[in-house]
């Protein structure tokens, strides 16, 4: 029969150990033999059952219902579910509750957690296991009581299967970083869980940086990695900047892994001042910045041209440059100074370069004008800026012209044309264009007749801006002399030779006086002097007379021959009143009458005289004849008075017989006036020449007015005796020592005059002669003189030399220039002890510094310079060392030399070997004299022979072997350089010892 089941053992709640082995019974009884299976609860709560999966070896059932359970475990403990059923009936079921009963534990053992330095931490553990519970915390292995430390708070909380701890910690510092452990404790045992709390803060400064090399444009440096904060430094951060600057607006950064301690800063700019420091970052954020390290970069040669070159003309053969430095930031160092290099536009050849200082005053622009240069030529022009390291980079070429010169020709092919009695037309053609120095504005034709040429005053000028011109207003029938010149913006230039046009002839004025004069009681005679402007050649005259107050009458004429000037008009009514003119003819006609002339015929004929008061002018040697041509009747008496004296015939005057004076030979001491005196019963009559006398001047008198280094004034003063002969002109004659003469005209008008050009320094010699129509005077007595200025001096040492690691830079206008402008300075240079001289330029103009570049650093170097100006030449030699890299001085060199002065040997050194043998000579011969002398008892004169050595770095005299003056110099002895710190950029610190030789 069936029976339903029923329990033979019913399960019942269990408690197990936690990790032993579980035995659940479940046994029923029935017929058929019930089936028996077990469930648990998915959740902790009764209900949705499940049955067991076999997938867990260490779970089974079984065949008589029993549940085992091996190693059990937290995660076993529920609800579990028996049931029995073999169909008949409902079945049986039952519901029990496996416990785990475990000492307690934590699902992590160990774990970190962080927090931010100055945060709030809270640390949780959650211990599971058999309540009670009891948690207890601790830091490092020490107890941490919440009422010592207020700043500790610990909570609990109980949860399913366990409790939850929690330690909050307020404000974290960085001694809150340790080991936290959390204890729970119940009755079946305790656990732990270890939690690390890690305080991260800001890293701290990084420390001692250091420079390990830098360059011109890098810095290369290191650090020591500082105290992270407890979070790894992601990254360093360099921080520089220029010193002026600050690091708000102006810092400059560069990142930098944060696993390295080394880095290089790039891109900086040379010889400038920098601040530098390191800033680490990590997660949190950046540290203070490190100490601050100020370093200076190395100087380069500029990398920048100078700024705003102008260059324009100062004069025909001068330009004047101008610039201003680099940018600030392109100098790369202290600017020493600046080359100006020129050259014609139109060559290709290399720059000729001229040195400038360098001015430290702000802002202020450089200059520097350039002479002798050729007149109104391009040329083109760079300017470069260095230091002590080197030459920048040059400017963009600038041109310019030198101002205008004045044409070195005259114009060509000068032609005149006599158009009219009045007009001269004048033409030519430009000067060589090659010769105009400048750009033709015009041109001057200078006029004047040809008999006063010499007078300035007599001249007239006429400007044009063509080839050709016409000349109005000319004197009729006159030899002109004309020359023309062009003219450019810088003045006049040459004068074409004089060439000569007379105008054409006119009608002449009228004859300037006219005489009639009662020769019989039917004759007149009448008389008359030239026309003063003929305007030609006069080819006669006409007398013309009729009766006075007759309109009836014919008038007669009578033509004549020009040489007449005189006519008898005979055949006349006596007791008649007649009128009298005469006209004078060129071959252009018949010119204008005289005045009128009456005169009424008498019987009575008085004693008068036909001939005028009349100057004679005379040439010196020549014949001349003084007219006196009388009437009367009876005949009158003629007698001759000179200078108011009675004439008395002489081998050279004598009295022709119609009356005129015969003067034969005439001589400078004939000059002055002559009387003709005549006279009969009826009257008298006077008549009084002038009788000039044309010589050669005499000489005039030169005087030193003042001189110069290139002028003389000299003054020039006529003779005292008067000459009758206008003086045309002087010419001054000058000639230097050891030269030829040389001469120069100048107007009769000048009283002085300044010789300009001359050479600095010399003498010379200078007289003068006078000139007029006649021909040249005797000389004058020679002035002797000289211009002022001597030879070039010598400077002391260390205002003319400085030296740098790799130049030297030789200050020209140290140089005294005794008083004439320098020419020029020829460098030379070499190493110590070599044989040959390097020439650095033979033609170094005497402006601003020159630089010897490219030389060897800690190098002892010999240099000879000697300047020029027209007095002569000076010759120093310097002995100098340029400084170390890091511009510091070098020991001077202990081996004694091979060699002498110039790298001869001493026995081939006639520096060494003329005094020495003269030397001994003197001495020789003053011993024998001093012995002959002593001998006679006679006193003896002394004479020191003294040789001057400059050395700047010699001890007083009284202390020095006196020997020979080049005694230390054969020993190889050299005064050692002073010791001094390394040069301050721009100071005038130099290391050159001493000026060897020097040479007038």
């Amino acid at each position: 029969m069936n029976v339903p089941p029923r329990w033979i053992v019913e399960p019942t709640d269990k408690a197990f150990a936690l990790g032993s082995d579980a035995r659940l019974e479940c046994k029923a009884d029935g017929f058929p033999r019930p089936s028996l299976g077990w469930k648990k609860a998915a959740g902790r709560t009764p209900g949705d059952y499940r049955d067991l999966g076999v997938s867990n070896p260490n779970v089974k059932v079984t065949d008589d219902g029993t549940l085992q359970i091996g190693n059990i475990q937290k995660s076993h403990e529920g609800y579990y579910l028996c049931e029995a059923n073999n169909g008949i009936g409902a079945g049986l079921s039952t519901v029990i509750y496996v416990r785990v009963q475990a000492p307690p534990q934590f699902k992590i053992q160990y774990r970190n957690q962080t927090a931010s330095r100055g945060d709030d931490a809270v640390l949780e553990c959650e211990a599971e296991g058999e309540t009670p519970i009891g948690i207890l915390w601790s830091k490092n292995k020490h107890s941490i009581e919440p009422s010592n430390e207020p700043r500790y708070t610990i909570r609990e909380e109980m949860r399913g299967g366990g409790v939850h701890s929690s330690l909050s910690i307020k404000t974290t510092d960085r001694s809150d970083s340790a080991v936290y452990t959390c204890v729970a404790t119940n009755a079946f045992g305790s656990a732990d869980t270890n939690i690390n709390l890690i305080i991260q803060e800001h890293p701290e400064q990084p420390n001692s940086l250091k420079v390990l090399d830098k360059s011109g444009r890098s810095v290369e440096l290191s650090w020591t990695p500082p105290y992270n904060g407890n979070s790894p430094i992601t990254r360093y951060i360099v921080e520089y900047k220029l010193s002026r600057r600050n690091w708000d607006s102006d810092g400059e950064r560069m990142m930098v892994p944060g696993d390295q301690n080394m880095a290089a800063v790039l891109d900086l700019r040379p010889a400038t001042t920098y601040h530098l420091r390191i800033v680490a970052r990590n997660e949190i954020g950046d540290s203070d910045p490190s100490d601050t390290v100020t370093i200076i970069t190395a100087e380069e040669a500029p990398s920048g041209p100078p700024r705003d070159l102008k260059v324009e003309a100062v004069d025909q053969s001068s330009l004047r440059v101008t610039w201003k430095p680099p940018l600030r930031e392109e100098w790369n160092g202290d600017i020493q100074g600046y080359q100006v290099g020129y050259r014609l536009a139109s060559s290709n050849n290399s720059y000729v370069y001229e040195t400038v200082e360098f001015s430290k005053e702000m802002g202020k622009e450089h200059h520097l004008v350039i002479s002798k240069l050729n007149i109104y030529t391009e040329y083109a022009v760079v300017v470069s800026a260095f230091n002590k390291i080197g030459q920048g980079p040059k400017t963009d070429e600038i041109r310019a012209y030198t101002a205008e010169g004045t044409p070195q020709q005259p114009p060509q092919d000068v032609t005149c044309t006599t158009l009219t009695s009045q007009t001269i037309r004048v033409s030519w053609s430009s000067p060589p264009l090659e010769t105009v120095q400048g750009v033709i504005k015009g041109y001057k034709v200078i006029y004047g007749p040809s008999d006063t040429w010499y007078d300035e005053e007599s001249k007239d000028t006429k400007i044009t801006g063509s080839t050709e011109t016409h000349l109005h207003g000319l004197q009729k029938y006159t030899n002109y002399s004309l020359q023309v010149l062009a003219f450019t913006s810088g003045g006049e230039g040459v004068r074409s030779q004089p060439i000569h046009c007379q105008t054409d002839q006119d009608i002449p004025e009228s004859p300037t006086s006219v005489k009639a004069l009662v020769m019989s009681a039917d004759s007149i005679l009448v008389s008359w002097l030239p026309p003063e402007r003929p305007n030609g050649i006069i080819t006669q005259y006409t007398v013309y007379y009729k009766e006075h107050g007759k309109s009836d009458t014919e008038t007669v004429q009578q033509k004549l021959l020009p040489s007449q000037l005189s006519y008898e008009a005979t055949g006349l009514k006596r007791r008649d009143d007649y009128v009298f003119w005469v006209t004078a003819s060129t071959t252009v006609g018949e010119g204008e009458m005289s005045q009128l002339v009456h005169l009424k015929l008498s019987n009575k004929v008085p004693a008068k005289i036909a001939s005028f008061d009349d100057e004679y002018v005379a040439t010196y040697k020549e014949d001349v004849k003084l007219m006196c041509q009388a009437v009367g009747l009876p005949t009158p008496d003629i007698r001759w008075t000179i200078r108011g004296e009675p004439f008395a015939p002489n081998d050279r005057m004598r009295l022709l017989p119609e009356g005129s004076l015969l003067i034969r030979e005439v001589s400078r001491d004939d000059a002055g006036e002559y009387t003709c005196h005549v006279e009969n019963p009826y009257g008298q009559d006077t008549v009084t020449h002038t009788l000039l006398i044309q010589a050669p001047p005499h000489p005039p008198e030169i005087t030193l007015q003042s001189t110069t280094t290139n002028s003389i004034e000299v003054k020039i003063k006529p003779s005292a005796i008067d000459d009758t002969t206008p003086i045309h002109g002087y010419t001054i004659f000058y000639k230097p020592e050891f030269s030829n003469w040389e001469s120069v005209q100048v107007p009769s008008s000048t009283r002085t005059y300044t010789l300009e050009g001359l050479w600095c320094g010399s003498r010379y010699q200078i007289y003068a002669s006078a000139y007029n129509k006649i021909g040249t005077g005797e000389s004058s007595e020679i002035l002797n003189t000289r211009t002022k200025g001597k030879k070039p001096e010598v400077p002391e040492v260390h205002r003319f030399v400085e030296v740098s690691s790799s130049s030297i830079t030789l200050h020209l206008n140290a140089w005294l220039d005794g008083g004439c402008p320098m020419n020029y300075f020829v460098v030379e240079y070499k190493a110590r002890h070599q044989a040959e001289w390097t020439m650095a330029s033979n033609q170094v103009k005497p402006t601003g510094n020159y630089v010897i570049m490219e030389l060897t650093p800690a190098t002892w170097y010999n240099l000879r310079i000697s300047a020029h100006n027209n007095a002569g030449s000076s010759v120093a030699e310097y002995e100098c060392a340029t400084l170390t890299l890091t511009g510091g001085t070098i020991a001077p060199a202990r081996e004694v030399p091979a060699f002498g002065a110039g790298g001869l040997p001493l026995y081939l050194n006639l520096n060494l070997i003329v005094p020495v043998v003269s030397a001994v000579v003197v001495i020789v011969l003053a011993i024998v004299i001093i012995c002959y002398l002593r001998g006679r008892n006679a006193p003896i004169k002394e004479e020191v022979y003294q040789q001057y050595q400059y050395n700047a770095s010699m001890p007083p005299p009284s202390t020095m072997d006196k020997r020979h003056p080049g005694f230390r110099e054969e020993l190889g002895y050299i005064p050692p350089p002073n010791r001094k710190l390394p040069p301050v950029p721009g100071s005038q610190y130099n290391t050159c010892d001493r000026i060897k030789r020097v040479y007038f």
